[in-house]
């Protein structure tokens, strides 16, 4: 969380490689997947829809169901149940259109390790930073809806801990003030040998 994998996901597509964002794909099914919007109001309640002037749910009220999400981990498991099959059938789809002719692709996600959806990837990368600048972005970065370094630290706290990632993930990035560029550039190389080899 906020250790700038959006940032190295742009770094790669201005060098061409497809990058798709798990995280936003996720956000928008709530508004382009009727049947997970549905299961979630059936779920929880109508107090979580967002409505059109007619009355009709169009999306859920995400700040509402991150609240819910991030204090009970009853209904987080339920959550993650219907969400990650549907991310990884866009994923699926997405695949087809622009993974076509691509030396690779990219799947950026803030939970590749403990969704185990890594397991799907043939080579896997963390972006990591220190605590204190993770808090600090998360807390200052638009649209976020963790208000306090309490909601920060609590969402931290359900993700794999630094060594963790670092442990299963096949190269490191360090986002603390060294050159991330390069370490990009040195990734994106490292992906087109083993693509070549």
């Amino acid at each position: 969380m906020a250790a700038g994998k959006s940032l190295v996901g742009k770094m790669l597509q201005a060098f061409g490689v497809p990058v798709w964002d798990a995280d936003a794909a996720a956000k928008s099914l709530y508004r382009s997947d009727a049947i997970l919007r549905e299961a979630v109001l059936n779920q929880w309640g109508e107090d979580y829809a967002l409505t059109d002037a007619d009355g009709r749910a169009y999306d859920l009220d995400r700040a509402k169901l991150a609240a819910l999400i991030f204090t009970d981990d009853e209904a987080k498991l339920w959550l993650e149940s219907k969400v990650h099959p549907a991310v990884s059938r866009v994923f699926d789809v997405w695949c087809t259109s622009h993974g076509v002719g691509a030396s690779y692709i990219v799947r950026e996600a803030a939970i590749l390790f403990e969704s185990g959806t890594h397991e799907g990837c043939d080579w896997t990368a963390t972006v990591e930073a220190p605590e204190a600048l993770r808090i600090q972005r998360a807390l200052h970065r638009p649209g976020s809806e963790a208000r306090t370094k309490e909601d920060v630290l609590r969402r931290m706290s359900l993700q794999w801990s630094r060594e963790e990632r670092a442990r299963h993930a096949d190269f490191v990035i360090e986002n603390d003030g060294r050159p991330l560029l390069a370490q990009v550039l040195a990734l994106h190389q490292r992906m087109m040998q083993k693509v070549k080899a």
